[in-house]
């Protein structure tokens, strides 16, 4: 397990490569965004999101969010209904998890067999970066054993996780300290899976 030092406002291109090079060879990485620290495989790789489950120690009846570097990116894989697509251009890149249908096939692990998952665009350039680099989603589940503290810093990454990952970014502490909101629009009503940074009432759109 390796920890590299990143700058969270230009991050270095060759270390965002050295991780980028670890998702393409399977492997499990920790990065930061805006809310806690991430757990990153390829989100198309089967063994690899097996692999999450399994470092987490988390229920396989529990989905996987995944992220993206942009709304762009994210229009391949998932389709956005007309109120998503406003909650996603006021709040992302931001705290905000929306649920949505799959376009692209991804491992039945990951979604549990449902047509739909769970998408994050963090504000943080680290994270972003990283997948825009990569050019697929990853995963973006939280760094920790499930149910144990939030990763809020690179101490609580290495403190839970150790050298079960390949590769740690270390980009300072996360700027919201708590999980982002989960969303999901049921019958042209935005529903709250999850409460997170972003409070109820502010979700009108």
């Amino acid at each position: 397990m390796k920890v590299l030092k990143i700058n969270p406002n230009k991050p270095e291109k060759a270390l965002l490569k050295i991780a980028a090079d670890a998702l393409e060879n399977g492997g499990l990485i920790a990065y930061p965004t805006d809310t806690l620290y991430g757990l990153g495989a390829d989100a198309l790789n089967r063994k690899a999101v097996k692999s999450v489950y399994r470092v987490k120690g988390r229920d396989f009846r529990k989905p996987l969010t995944i992220m993206f570097s942009s709304l762009k990116q994210a229009k391949k894989y998932v389709k956005f209904d007309p109120i998503s697509l406003k909650l996603a251009r006021k709040f992302l890149p931001g705290p905000l998890t929306l649920i949505l249908p799959t376009k692209a096939r991804f491992p039945k692990e990951l979604t549990l067999g449902m047509n739909r998952v769970g998408v994050r665009i963090p504000d943080n350039q680290i994270a972003v970066e990283l997948v825009k680099l990569y050019n697929a989603p990853i995963t973006s589940t939280s760094a920790n054993i499930s149910g144990e503290k939030d990763p809020i810093t690179v101490e609580d990454v290495v403190t839970q996780l150790g050298d079960k990952v390949n590769l740690i970014l270390d980009g300072d502490k996360c700027k919201y300290k708590k999980p982002s909101t989960i969303v999901e629009v049921v019958n042209g009503k935005v529903k709250v899976i999850r409460k997170g940074v972003i409070k109820k009432g502010k979700l009108k759109v």
